[in-house]
């Protein structure tokens, strides 16, 4: 036992040494609280710490304004809903299990008067709901294997940056930041990949994507349905799942509000006109269709169809195919809130500011609201 110690006891107390000082171990709920104070913070750990870290800013926030979601709402930011608190927990829910899920804990930690969700017509599909319920689990345990799991983090974090020792203690010891904000960076991924979760729970889109996206964007269908598989129905096991939300919303009392957010015009025509990917497109159509509209309405639940306006148009608008850009995001809500069935749930919103959030910034492809 003591050699035991002796050799591996000094080592570990680097590795937890290491760890806080990049932020791989430090409770997420210190971090949630450090970002309520130093906005100019953004955060990135691992996958599976999504959700819970999530749900710690929830608490701090206190949202009246919840946005609930996969990567597709990744970019809405909290000025958009102003002056209603706001936070974006997109990224932190795939399947349509685990969206209801996460609202029911969200719901739990605050009190928001309207839950915006991602609803997208592949969420309706079993296999994919299947296969993102096993590899797409949030780690809200947060126990002794989650912090092994951290401290793993930690020696990958090191194997990736060469087992450099100068570049680890740097990173540890000295404060990191992204080159487009000068955010700080805090957390493994964040450190590595200089970028992560801002304080309004939006992320900020990751230098390789940046760098790709003209190309990425040219795959338009190609990206999407090779992204997400269709089916020639909307399944009722995952209609099951919106009537589990809407007797939460019931119970809670919030509003919900389902968007599908929009697709690249390439992407969204194929979708629509491809008759040899017409078995696997029922989802597109039949989420799309008034009948759809009119089982949600029973349910108390506004959908708003955004996957093929005008937005879908402009390339800037996008990072993606599949995922709009802060810019295509701000477009989205300014012509939601045209809608009087949307607009009259936020009366306070300025929508002369917004598009004067958009004018001056009509250069700026990813980052409007630095």
């Amino acid at each position: 036992m003591a050699l035991f110690a002796v050799v591996f006891v000094p080592p570990l107390a680097v590795i937890e040494w290491v760890g806080w000082g990049l932020g791989a171990t430090v409770p997420l709920s210190v971090i949630a609280a450090e970002q309520s104070r130093h906005e100019r913070l953004v955060w990135l750990g691992a996958f599976k710490d999504y959700a819970p870290y999530k749900l710690e800013r929830i608490k701090q926030v206190q949202p009246e304004v919840l946005l609930v979601g996969s990567s597709r709402c990744g970019q809405a930011r909290a000025q958009i809903f102003r002056p209603y608190a706001t936070y974006n927990a997109c990224l932190t829910a795939w399947p349509l299990t685990h969206v209801v899920d996460f609202i029911d804990r969200a719901t739990t930690a605050a009190k928001p008067r309207v839950v915006i969700v991602a609803l997208d017509y592949f969420l309706f599909g079993d296999f994919l709901a299947d296969a993102w319920r096993k590899e797409r689990t949030m780690d809200f345990s947060q126990g002794i294997e989650s912090h092994r799991r951290k401290l793993h983090d930690v020696a990958d974090f090191a194997m990736r940056m060469g087992l450099d020792s100068r570049t680890i203690l740097t990173a540890a010891m000295s404060p990191q930041f992204e080159p487009v904000d000068n955010n700080r960076l805090i957390g493994t991924e964040a450190i590595r990949g200089k970028f992560g979760f801002r304080s309004d729970g939006s992320v900020m889109v990751a230098p390789p994507y940046r760098a790709v996206a003209a190309e990425t964007l040219s795959r338009g269908a190609q990206y999407v349905t090779s992204s997400f598989p269709g089916a020639p129905h909307l399944s009722e096991r995952q209609m099951g799942e919106i009537e589990r939300l809407s007797r939460l919303s019931q119970e809670r009392g919030f509003a919900v509000v389902a968007i599908q957010y929009p697709f690249l015009e390439s992407a969204a025509a194929f979708l629509d006109t491809n008759e040899a990917y017409w078995p696997y497109s029922g989802l597109w159509r039949e989420l799309r269709s008034k009948q759809t509209a009119e089982r949600f309405s029973t349910l108390g639940i506004q959908f708003f169809d955004m996957s093929r306006t005008q937005i879908s148009q402009d390339t800037e608008n996008f990072f993606d195919p599949a995922h709009p850009s802060e810019r295509g995001m701000l477009k989205t809500f300014l012509a939601l809130m045209a809608q009087p069935e949307f607009g009259k749930l936020f009366p306070k919103i300025d929508r002369d500011a917004l598009a004067t959030d958009l004018d001056r910034t009509r250069d700026e492809q990813f980052d409007l609201y630095h």
